[in-house]
């Protein structure tokens, strides 16, 4: 019991460094964004059972506004993970909000911090489900080759080439959904 304890709170310990450091990335690249409260009187309690709450939203100068969920996962073998749940959840907040909703996931390496972005949709159109044989809950590992690499302001407009195409993918979800 213990030892579950504290993986979980390795886990929200990551989480949390991982938003820190997206928000210090985004403010020292002049990127204007909103940081969302992370406590649970920020987001109505209904929308938190079939919405995921971004931590960030992003204006994309010229373009729109995104919302955004900072990850702090290993890269492993070429891959990075995605709870399926979570993923339904964030695809449930773009079908209501009729906003974009992106995980950025952090890398650290030798050269410095790049932050790999994947649209919610291009998620589950590009994730292969596996089952965690622990836990017996559902994840998607996804090739980094299907991220956006983004190191600075410039890149940010690289995102909306991986969205073309995907929103017809939403009509068959919204079916799912009744």
């Amino acid at each position: 019991m213990h030892k579950n304890n504290k993986s979980t709170a390795t886990i929200l310990e990551k989480g949390t460094d991982g938003e820190v450091r997206l928000n210090n990335w985004l403010r020292e690249n002049g990127i204007t964004y909103f940081q969302i409260k992370q406590d649970i009187q920020s987001f109505m309690h209904s929308f938190a059972q079939v919405m995921k709450r971004p931590d960030f939203f992003v204006l994309v100068e010229g373009l729109s506004m995104l919302a955004v969920d900072a990850k702090n996962y290993s890269l492993s073998n070429g891959y990075f993970t995605l709870n399926k749940i979570e993923l339904e959840k964030a695809i449930a907040f773009e079908i209501i909000t009729k906003m974009p909703f992106w995980f950025a996931y952090l890398h650290q390496s030798d050269s410095g911090s790049t932050w790999y972005w994947i649209s919610a949709l291009k998620a589950l159109d590009a994730g292969i489900t596996r089952v965690n044989k622990k836990t017996g809950e559902e994840f998607l590992v996804i090739s980094v080759s299907e991220f956006i690499a983004i190191r600075n302001q410039s890149d940010i407009s690289k995102l909306y080439t991986q969205r073309s195409g995907l929103n017809a993918k939403i009509v068959p979800i919204r079916k799912l959904s009744n």
